[in-house]
């Protein structure tokens, strides 16, 4: 098994996919990343960035996934009805997420897969599949005895894969963050969340002396504020600004910050601008783009190295 946990971005736009020549480097997929914990698979969120990484989870036969929702907003589920493993019979998905009872999550799959909205139903995907809303109070544990959603992490080995849940409610909604720890590493993953006066202090407590931090960065300051020309305000939409990012990082002493969830408007050169204005405040922030991967050794205590831009260039040049 590897000692790294390891953390590939498949999807990192919000609100709608932005295919096109502006948006080549960083990419136009929506909300979807995958962590590995040595041969454990998990995914956040289902956006269109969920489909490249069903194909490769085929290939690699990884068929036993979990799947944890960040909120049911339309961005972070559009990729699902087309995620290859879930077709497989060989498959097994645990699927969770938020919801007002248990059934929430897998009333929303369903509705999405309605006769009326898609040609095939939730129930005729082929996987087995365990669907079911969890409460911020739960954890949920992936070890040798499998994976379960518990009171209590007691009595769980450094080999478990631990995963906890803070429910912030600083987007329309409320949206889940995930705090997910292996072999003393953790990533914490704080998507669709605005920034408050002062810095949101409850997040920055669940995200104390994260190694990882990923964070919904998705308006430059002057778009928030509606000073950006052809653009609205958006304060109030519930998501956040560099400035908001860099200063949870900073607060929480996470030791790397990725900046997650870029605005479909903006072009490379502008989340670029905003990779640099972030690392103006905290030095070690970078701007997810596809492809990026990121190792976090129990043997290193130093923040992942960003790719240079020539190593940038490459990897998207060969990017499927």
């Amino acid at each position: 098994m590897s000692d790294e946990l390891r953390v590939k971005f498949w999807g990192v736009r919000g609100s709608y996919p932005t295919p096109g020549a502006e948006t080549v480097k960083y990419g136009g997929n929506t909300a979807c990343v995958e962590i590995r914990a040595g041969e454990r698979t998990i995914i956040l969120d289902a956006g269109t960035g969920i489909i490249p990484l069903g194909r490769e989870l085929a290939q690699r036969r990884a068929f036993e996934v979990l799947l944890l929702f960040s909120h049911l907003h339309h961005d972070h589920t559009q990729g699902f009805p087309f995620f290859l493993p879930a077709y497989l019979p060989t498959a097994r998905l645990h699927v969770f997420g938020p919801g007002g009872t248990p059934e929430t999550l897998s009333r929303v799959l369903e509705h999405n897969q309605s006769s009326e909205t898609f040609p095939v139903s939730l129930r005729d995907m082929a996987s087995s599949k365990d669907i079911r809303s969890v409460r911020e109070s739960q954890v949920i544990l992936w070890d040798e005895a499998g994976i379960r959603v518990t009171e209590s992490a007691a009595g769980a080995g450094n080999e478990a894969v631990v995963i906890r849940i803070h429910k912030s409610y600083a987007h329309p909604g409320g949206v889940y963050v995930y705090r997910l720890t292996w072999r003393g590493k953790s990533v914490v993953y704080a998507t669709d969340t605005e920034g408050y006066v002062g810095t949101d202090r409850r997040l920055v407590q669940f995200a104390k002396d994260a190694d990882l931090l990923i964070h919904d960065a998705q308006y430059s300051e002057e778009h928030y504020w509606g000073q950006l020309a052809g653009f609205p305000s958006t304060q109030g939409y519930g998501h956040s600004t560099v400035t908001m990012a860099c200063e949870v990082a900073a607060a929480s002493e996470s030791r790397q910050l990725v900046l997650f969830h870029h605005d479909p408007a903006y072009t490379d050169a502008q989340v670029a601008g905003m990779e640099s204005a972030a690392q103006a405040h905290f030095s070690a922030a970078q701007a997810a783009y596809e492809g990026m991967e990121l190792a976090l050794s129990r043997a290193s205590s130093a923040p992942a190295a960003p790719l240079s831009a020539r190593e940038r260039d490459v990897k998207y040049a060969h990017h499927d």
